[in-house]
């Protein structure tokens, strides 16, 4: 079971994990730090996904560790290029049955050659929304349509696993893989084996035929079913978040 999320414990994960993060100052960024000694919101995010206080000292420190390493603080799409943007990789559209906003991964387009660009793509996109609307889960919609074996990238998919895992803890409500080549099948076995009970449980596979499962029609594009006739255009971006 998850550490309950209270005032209590909240206190003692602060006090532990802060005791670590002062002997590797040097590696964070202040910014994270100081959001992590006010803002007991985001302190129980790291609760809700560990069984015990070590676990979650452990997440905290590797967390802030990696955010100061990919400069999570400083992504925006002025660091990032706004034509990377304008491709529609990701964008948030609709909302799935159970009332999460639905985070759409077109990774069946992604260039594997721009992997490293494509990794701060989904972190800006993960910390935007964890900003705009921090406690509120997501659902992910990995549409994995064109997707060829010699494009699929273990490493890319294994880095959207640990952002759900690790780096914004207690965010993700599902992820469904949308039709999956069967080519690739045995190429989702192995990433499988990656997740834990909790994220295989949590992890569905569907086709235009069954995704209405998960997703109504009024909130699917009309490319999966769905009902909503729409066509991503950069700027500005296609939702209703409002940027903290």
């Amino acid at each position: 079971m998850p550490i309950d999320n209270t005032a209590e414990n909240v206190a003692q994960l602060r006090a532990d994990a802060t005791s670590q993060l002062k002997e590797i100052n040097d590696e964070l960024d202040t910014r994270d730090v100081e959001r992590f000694k006010t803002n007991d919101q985001y302190v129980g995010f790291f609760l809700q996904w560990n069984k015990d206080m070590a676990s979650a000292v452990k997440m905290v420190v590797k967390t802030l560790k990696w955010r100061k390493e990919f400069g999570v603080n400083d992504l925006s799409v002025d660091t990032l290029g706004e034509d990377l943007f304008k491709r529609g990789y990701f964008f948030v559209l609709g909302r799935a049955i159970d009332g999460s906003r639905v985070l759409h991964f077109r990774t069946g387009s992604l260039d594997k050659k721009e992997r490293d660009r494509n990794m701060k793509l989904v972190a800006f996109w993960f910390e935007r929304i964890q900003r705009a609307e921090p406690g509120e889960k997501i659902t992910i919609l990995m549409d994995t349509t064109g997707s060829r074996m010699m494009s699929a990238d273990s490493g890319f998919t294994t880095f959207i696993i640990e952002c759900c895992a690790t780096y914004f803890p207690g965010m993700m409500k599902k992820i469904i893989i949308y039709n999956l080549p069967s080519l690739l099948n045995a190429f989702w076995k192995l990433i499988s084996k990656m997740l834990s009970a909790e994220q295989r449980e949590a992890t569905a596979m569907c086709g235009k035929s069954d995704i209405v499962k998960f997703i109504d029609k009024d909130n699917l594009t009309e490319e999966m079913g769905g009902n909503i006739k729409f066509e991503y255009t950069f700027p500005p971006f296609p939702d209703d978040i409002v940027s903290k």
